[in-house]
């Protein structure tokens, strides 16, 4: 499977060029201090007739080497935290039952890893969502170049709300600050993710008959 590309990613050797620029700009600067007569070899002669011009070089070097490195490390960050696991609490469930928001879309694409993790975590949540429509981005070329480097990206409402991989928590306050839809204040409101049974057009109480979740809908 193909890894996904991000806008934050840098390329490889990033970190390698950042030590290499930081290591030469100190080195410099050290011999400008130090002097170079025990060196087996000969400095160029703009050291001796220039040598601000190799100073300004020094810091230049160091300063960019270490701008470089603070990219590398920020970026390396945001990859551990994207990796890490999200521990899944299969009992939560908010307040209010019921579905929420009118439209959900997931911009995706072929052998995407968090494609599938995005799905997987919606699933979790289907009870208190609409259902999504999946949108392949070499659908269209415009698709492309917006999205190319950020799938998966979640619209909900017609409203960006995920790029790249979806944030749990995040959903998890959106489902309980949004006001359940009306169209859909029939639904069960199973306490297990991902139910999405429908209370039956009688009443189940009146004839007896489970909802279909196992008698664990609060409709049930």
């Amino acid at each position: 499977m193909s890894t996904i590309a991000h806008k934050e990613e840098l390329p490889p050797g990033l970190a390698f060029l950042g030590n290499s620029m930081l290591f030469l700009g100190l080195s410099i600067l050290a011999l400008s201090f130090i002097g170079t007569e025990w060196l087996p070899f000969e400095m160029p002669r703009s050291w001796y007739s220039s040598p601000s011009i190799w100073k300004l070089l020094a810091l230049g070097l160091s300063g960019g080497g270490v701008a470089v490195l603070h990219q590398v490390s920020k970026v390396e960050m945001k990859k551990q935290l994207r990796q890490q696991p999200i521990v899944q609490d299969a009992d939560w469930m908010p307040e209010e039952p019921g579905q929420r928001f009118e439209s959900l879309t997931v911009y995706t694409k072929h052998d995407c890893p968090l494609c599938e993790e995005a799905v997987d975590i919606l699933e979790d949540y289907a009870a208190y969502l609409p259902a999504w429509e999946m949108i392949d981005i070499f659908s269209d070329p415009a698709l492309v170049e917006k999205f190319g480097t950020c799938v998966p990206v979640v619209l909900i409402d017609g409203k960006i709300r995920f790029r790249g991989r979806i944030n749990e928590v995040l959903l998890r306050r959106m489902i309980v600050a949004s006001p359940v839809t009306q169209a859909v204040k029939k639904k069960c409101g199973c306490n297990k993710q991902g139910c999405g049974c429908q209370r039956k057009n009688q009443d189940p109480a009146a004839t007896g008959e489970s909802s279909g979740c196992g008698g664990q809908c609060r409709c049930a």
